[in-house]
């Protein structure tokens, strides 16, 4: 951790900043409220996978907020999340202040989510201090680098700029966003453009070329910068978010009025001053079943001849796998599935026609 103090255990500002104290001006929001239908059958409507012990050592959820507490006292952490998780955030987090859950009555994207939460901050006298804005469903290890990353952030952060963390690619990956990088600003880069998941070859170019980062949905700045640029770039999400106020609930006629419209595109690819630090840490966004084998997740025995890159849920029983790979095999409840890897990111879809037909499975 160099450039960093240690005390207590606990990490400090960089030295290069001139602080020496545990840092009083970060909040943890944490971006709860996904459905993930991509791990169904183990994530459902009443249960998603932020909820889900997967990794050992509690829920995503919970070793997310858990990561935050180098950071910020459970005062500092919002955790923003659907109206229906209420019992279930309470139940999993009860360090965290009730007034701290902010419960959407719908989704509304990311733009909303962090608006509000940036707002709330506002209104109990925080406007100038940083947000550490993270998703509650990632793999991140060892959490010291998650931490120091912050940290870094945090300083072109408390000086206006719109920072988020890059994650330097091992593969070719087509199912991330990246964010390229540009010159150097001193201690941290600029961020040139955001680029949607591309096709293979364009995968294996932005690999090649060293200049190309997974977008991996983390942000540091400050709440009241976030504001102004909501103000100026969706006005009519920041007339909406008046609306909807300040409190832990509101209005869902209000709230379901709100755009609909992801902080990447609404706020990110236009604002002026964006910048990245790369992490110091191991990142994955655990966002379907092939992931789950990256991220070391299983469940049961597992008895394998001629077979590999497989994943299998099937917890308290033995799997035998013979002459295939590339398979996820999982078994929850009444359901169980077999998808091939090429198949993953088509499963939303399959989770969506049984929504219409058989919603007691999902």
């Amino acid at each position: 951790m160099a450039g960093y103090a240690v005390s207590g255990g606990r990490v400090m500002w960089p030295a290069s900043a001139g602080i020496e104290t545990m840092p009083d001006n970060i909040w943890g929001i944490v971006l709860a409220g996904g459905r993930g239908t991509r791990f169904w059958p183990v994530s459902t409507r009443a249960r998603p996978k932020q909820f889900i012990d997967l990794l050992g050592g509690g829920t995503l959820l919970q070793q997310t907020v858990r990561r935050l507490g180098a950071l910020c006292s459970p005062a500092r952490v919002l955790i923003v999340t659907g109206a229906e998780y209420s019992a279930l955030a309470r139940e999993q987090l009860p360090g965290i202040p009730e007034e701290n859950i902010l419960l959407e009555p719908c989704p509304r994207n990311t733009s909303a989510s962090i608006g509000w939460a940036a707002g709330v901050m506002a209104s109990r006298g925080a406007a100038g201090d940083l947000m550490a804005v993270v998703p509650s469903d990632h793999s991140i290890r060892p959490d010291e680098g998650f931490t120091s990353t912050l940290l870094r952030a945090a300083v072109p952060a408390s000086e206006g700029w719109l920072m988020t963390l890059g994650i330097r690619p091992d593969r070719p990956a087509t199912g991330y966003g990246y964010l390229e990088a540009g010159e150097s600003m001193g201690g941290f880069l600029r961020v040139v453009s955001f680029r949607e998941k591309p096709d293979a070859a364009t995968a294996a170019s932005y690999l090649a070329g060293g200049r190309h980062f997974w977008n991996a949905g983390i942000f540091m700045w400050k709440a009241e910068a976030i504001l102004e640029e909501i103000g100026r770039l969706l006005p009519d999400l920041a007339s909406g978010l008046t609306a909807v106020g300040t409190g832990p609930g509101c209005d869902p006629e209000v709230f379901g009025a709100l755009p609909v419209i992801s902080i990447d595109y609404g706020v990110m690819e236009k604002a002026g001053r964006v910048g990245m630090v790369e992490a110091a840490f191991e990142w994955d966004d655990v966002g379907d079943w092939p992931a789950a084998r990256r991220a070391g997740i299983a469940r049961g025995g597992i008895l394998q001849v001629d077979s590999g890159d497989c994943t299998v849920w099937n917890p308290g029983r033995l799997t035998v796998i013979l002459g295939v790979r590339g398979l996820s095999i999982v078994e929850a409840g009444d359901v169980t599935l077999v998808m091939s890897d090429e198949y993953s990111q088509k499963l939303r879809d399959v989770v969506a026609e049984l929504e219409r037909e058989r919603p007691d499975l999902v």
